[in-house]
């Protein structure tokens, strides 16, 4: 991380780490005293970094405040399309949990980045220069010594809370630490890609977790996914998330109402074009066939809408595991303004199996849709179904990536499904009675 140029070996955050050895030293003498111990750390041989930074983290910086910060409205602008679908107050709370979600994650960056710096040989201690707190909110300046006797001048913005204070803002000679977490993620912030993005980024991963369920408890409906089309209204939403360990899954069935469930989130598909998931489908609607009007029943199905034409007319592809069409089959119904299905499981071979995918979107866009697709998605949709067999469905889903392509051609990308709870294989015979066909 630099800051600038041949400076960025140590990192701000040393001005609150030397508060996390004693966490009730607010008196001046007292904060001396654990500056000493700090800087007899950093002469040590082995420093503890890591465990250090975690507990500073944890304990000294307003995640919160730091972020709100950093990122300002992203989150609201980021989520504006919800804004259409949801109340005042169900807006409110989804961003909320997409305030947690953000902190979490740029916590975790800072834990990492300011281990790194106080691994680093260079730094070897600190002198405090000046210290000030009134009515709530204070500062500490402190001196970062590095080897030659060069210094970096480090300056906190303290705020009193429940009695403790805290670090929600930090300068390095000058330069807000704020302003550098932007800078990285501002492509991101331009262009409204969502939340998963910007974490994807903080983490410097290769992949994207669209999502995993894993910020919704057991029974519950994930607040980001809903029924958004109008017909859809009204009708029970069959979807629930499931756990099992650490893992978090979405169970889904239908018994005639065929309900989609939507979630709005935008990344770039150029940039990330391969896109991975686990599925299980443990009852096939029988006769299920998505060419045909009267037998259009998927047990699982997976919509990626891309973008809109000039009508409106979403321009998406769906991912299907049909009853009867074998895999590989590519088609869509003859009715107007149907999505194309690719078929990339087929039958009951895989029943109640959870079963990994991978397919490649800017691939598929091409075959079907034409071209490239757009450089920002809108969003994914679920679909368990069987109105039109007038039967029962069920399958459940898990853990939605996407990749860059370098990924899947480097080998990179794993079935990353196998820790999941396997099901059990059914056949639909009516009325809600099954025979297991294993």
């Amino acid at each position: 991380m630099h800051f600038r140029k041949n400076r960025g070996t140590c990192f701000p955050f040393l001005v609150a780490t030397l508060l996390a050895f004693a966490p009730r030293a607010y008196a001046t003498d007292d904060l001396s005293q654990h500056i000493g111990r700090l800087h007899e750390l950093l002469q040590a041989p082995q420093r503890h970094a890591s465990a250090a930074a975690e507990t500073f983290v944890a304990n000294w910086v307003d995640v919160h405040s730091f972020a709100h910060h950093t990122f300002g409205d992203y989150l609201e602008e980021s989520l504006e399309s919800y804004q259409k679908v949801l109340d005042a107050t169900e807006f409110r709370d989804l961003v909320v949990e997409y305030e947690d979600q953000l902190s979490a994650a740029l916590g975790k960056r800072l834990i990492r980045d300011l281990g790194q710096q106080l691994s680093h040989p260079s730094l070897h201690g600190l002198k405090i220069e000046a210290m000030a707190m009134q009515d709530g909110r204070g500062s500490l300046q402190l001196s970062a010594l590095r080897q030659g006797n060069t210094t970096i001048v480090l300056r906190a913005n303290l705020l009193q809370r429940d009695n403790r204070w805290q670090i929600d803002q930090i300068t390095v000679d000058g330069s807000d630490l704020g302003d550098y977490y932007r800078r990285l993620c501002s492509d991101i912030i331009a262009n409204k890609h969502s939340l998963p993005v910007l974490i994807a980024r903080l983490n410097d991963s290769n992949y994207i977790v669209i999502d995993d369920f894993s910020s919704t408890p057991q029974g519950q409906q994930p607040r980001d996914w809903g029924a958004w089309r109008d017909k859809d209204q009204g009708k029970p939403l069959l979807y629930t998330v499931q756990v099992t360990g650490d893992r978090h899954y979405l169970a889904a069935s239908d018994s005639g109402y065929s309900v989609i469930l939507g979630k709005f989130v935008h990344w770039n598909p150029r940039e990330y074009p391969i896109m991975t998931w686990c599925w299980r489908a443990d009852v096939l609607p029988p006769g299920g066939n998505e060419f045909l009007n009267h037998a259009n029943d998927s047990a699982a199905g997976l919509y990626v809408i891309f973008s809109q034409n000039w009508l409106r007319v979403p321009k998406q592809v769906k991912y299907v595991w049909s009853s009867t069409l074998p895999e590989g089959t590519i088609g869509r119904r003859n009715k107007i303004f149907r999505p194309w299905f690719f078929v990339v499981e087929s039958g009951g071979n895989n029943l109640g199996k959870w079963t990994f995918e991978m397919v490649d979107l800017e691939h598929d866009h091409m075959l079907k849709l034409g071209g490239r697709p757009a450089d920002s998605t809108i969003g994914l949709g679920l679909l368990t179904d069987a109105n039109s067999t007038d039967s029962y469905a069920k399958a459940f889903y898990a853990d939605f990536r996407v990749w860059k392509r370098t990924a899947m051609e480097r080998g990179h990308i794993k079935n990353h499904c196998g820790d999941l709870p396997a099901g059990s294989a059914q056949m639909y015979m009516g009325d809600s009675n099954f025979l297991s066909s294993q």
